[in-house]
């Protein structure tokens, strides 16, 4: 024992622990700050810099980089800024190290989608900090004209502040104010009654440009523009996050970066609680919706911006906190995830029930970790043959993430796509592709076009359009599909081979043999080279590769025919349609859900083996017992007694 507690000791000084009798280390994260006093010894402060520096080291030499091979092996797919920063604090990284992050990323081409989400999260984070000062200044009656300047400055190229027109107004109004009839006194004419009434109109419009402040208020944001913002955005990220952005406007990062500003909006209204009018932006055109006629040029009319006072609508407070993990529920959430994957479906699904009651009854009927359970479940009764109550389980699973996390977050687009498999296999494929659209729709609106996310929607999407017949635009989305798999996954990848072999079964089907020959030889080719000739795989594609070539054979030899003048008219050719049940089980295969096909004589093996081993395990628990008895341990400690005596 004395030994033990010396061993123990000596570590926990190695590692500066607190204690001496466990591991319990801190840091102190005001070591460095120039105006902060610190109340310890040199000795201390010098080992706590110590400390602190190692865990920097850790981090930059271990942490990120692991992380960023997590990215390379698709283990973790951060789908916007908010995913991003879940996975980082989950391995201890801070948000100060995005910089860090981005410079690995950069050199990574097949993680291009992970470096524009970074790429983005550092300009929102660093706006978000400006426009904190920013709105301190602005005078309350204000508010919602300066938020809507601010935008225009971020999202537009905005190259003259609105200083000059707050002026005129004031001017204007102080005139308008100080003026009265030719009587002397301060009532109005009958043919200025007249006049009034058709102004009115005029004056609303007026006050959504121009907005009438008072000469005591202070009008320092006004002066902001496009150039000016992105000068002190450049300076923030460059000061906080040692990352160089390089660019004067949104154009620039727009060409650097290639980030829709639409998720720029997104992420900046998040992060400061902003919300919006929901329209159509048109953040590329400033011109005026008015028509160009040659009295709107000589009167010099100004354009119209992209963001007005009438489209800020709130500006509410953004609040963290931690929410309670209840220990037993998360520990039948474990359990029933361990029995799954060894294959016991039904225990792992009535302890997965178990979970989700007790997670209702810490939590209420709505949150996110009962989202998760009901998606869990509603995926086993999928893979059981409950197709009913897998989309009945999934719609609940739908509606709470709505509602909890909101209609356009990310984890509500994943559900989406769960949805839409189970609504297909239950006969509903018109909701099913309304669904992914919309699962794409939220995708996009999160971090654009370049994402895994989109390659998989693309490929449902393209499965049940060939379900219905329609092939053109089927093949838009598989071959795009395809484009961003080779981008992803690399070109010798199966996701990519499992796209060339879709594109062959939709081009097939519209009858272009030859395209489908090309694209099932490159399947065909990976399957080869990855999993070898005997495999399953390899000599499906064989098989289709060869119905392929016998097909364009037929057709070439059709076509000479009619070439040669032996046949008038060019014959019909009979294209099978892909049955419901064949588009399902490669929906399966897209989606990740494969099905072991056992036979009779194998699944009598596997059970005379687990009987041997449960009577293996039954003996060595009886022997167990028969040692612990009390009667075995009384003769055992006599017979050690006469030892000792002998």
């Amino acid at each position: 024992e004395d030994n033990s507690r010396e061993i123990i000791l000596s570590a926990c000084r190695s590692i500066g622990s607190v204690k001496e009798n466990e591991f319990d280390v801190r840091f102190n994260p005001d070591l460095f700050q120039p105006h902060v006093i610190l109340n310890q010894t040199p000795a201390e402060t010098t080992a706590d810099i110590k400390l602190l520096k190692e865990a920097g080291e850790y981090l930059l030499l271990k942490q990120i980089p692991m992380m960023i091979q997590d990215f390379r092996d698709h283990s973790t797919v951060p789908v916007d800024g908010e995913s991003l920063s879940e996975a980082m604090h989950s391995r201890g990284i801070n948000i100060r190290y995005l910089g860090r992050v981005a410079d690995l990323l950069s050199q990574q081409s097949s993680l291009e989608y992970v470096y524009e989400i970074v790429v983005t999260e550092i300009l929102c984070r660093c706006t978000k900090h400006i426009f904190r000062s920013y709105i301190q200044t602005v005078p309350a009656h204000l508010t919602a004209y300066s938020i809507s300047h601010f935008l225009n400055c971020l999202l537009t190229t905005t190259t003259t502040a609105i200083v000059e027109n707050l002026s005129d107004d004031l001017s204007t109004n102080t005139h308008t104010n100080g003026t009265t009839n030719g009587n002397g006194n301060g009532h109005t004419s009958a043919t200025s009654t007249q006049k009034s009434t058709n102004k009115k109109k005029n004056k609303k419009q007026q006050r959504k440009h121009s907005p009438i402040t008072s000469q005591t208020d202070s009008l320092d944001f006004s002066s902001l523009t496009s150039k000016t913002l992105w000068i002190q955005l450049s300076n923030e990220a460059k000061t906080r996050y040692s990352f160089d952005l390089n660019c004067d406007d949104i154009d620039s990062f727009q060409e650097h970066y290639h980030v829709r500003r639409t998720c720029i909006l997104r992420s900046f209204c998040l992060k400061t609680g902003l919300q919006l009018s929901l329209r159509d932006y048109q953040f590329d055109s400033m011109t005026s919706t008015t028509p160009t006629t040659t009295k709107n040029i000589l009167s010099n009319s100004p354009t119209i911006p992209c963001f007005n006072e009438d489209d800020i609508i709130n500006l509410y407070p953004v609040t963290k906190h931690v929410a309670p993990k209840p220990s037993d529920a998360y520990q039948f959430f474990t359990t029933g995830q361990s029995k799954i994957q060894q294959g016991l479906l039904r225990e792992g699904y009535e302890l997965i029930s178990e979970a989700h009651n007790l997670l209702n009854n810490v939590y209420g009927p709505m949150h996110s970790e009962i989202s998760m359970c009901l998606r869990l479940l509603a995926r086993l009764n999928y893979i059981m043959g409950d197709y009913q109550d897998a989309l009945s389980t999934q719609h609940k699973a739908v509606m709470m993430s709505e509602r909890v996390l909101g209609i356009d977050h990310p984890q509500t687009a994943t559900e989406y796509i769960h949805m839409a498999l189970y609504s297909f296999a239950n006969g509903h494929s018109t909701n099913a592709s309304k669904l992914l659209c919309r699962a794409r729709y939220i995708i996009l609106a999160c971090c654009g076009e370049n994402h895994p996310q989109i390659s998989l929607i693309d490929s449902n999407l393209g499965l049940i359009l060939q379900s219905h017949g329609d092939y053109d635009n089927a093949l838009k989305f598989m071959e795009k599909s395809l484009e961003l798999n080779r981008k992803f996954y690399g070109g010798k990848s199966l996701k990519v081979a499992l796209s060339h072999h879709l594109c062959a079964r939709i081009q097939s089907c519209r009858g272009d043999f030859r395209s489908a020959l090309n694209s099932e030889r490159e399947a065909y080719q990976i399957y080869k080279l990855q999993l070898g000739d005997d495999h399953e795989r390899t000599r499906e594609s064989a098989q289709v590769l060869k119905h392929l070539t016998e097909q364009a054979v037929v057709l070439q030899r059709r076509m000479n025919d009619v070439v040669k003048g032996q046949l008038i008219l060019f014959p019909s050719i009979t294209i099978q349609q892909p049955s419901f049940q064949n588009v399902l089980e490669m929906l399966n295969v897209v989606n990740g859900i494969l099905f072991i096909q056992i036979r009779e004589k194998d699944l009598d093996l596997l059970r005379e083996e687990l009987s041997k081993q449960s009577l293996v395990e039954e003996h060595q628990q009886q022997e167990v017992q028969h040692l612990s008895s009390p009667a075995i341990l009384a003769a055992n400690k006599a017979a050690a007694l006469m030892n000792e005596i002998d």
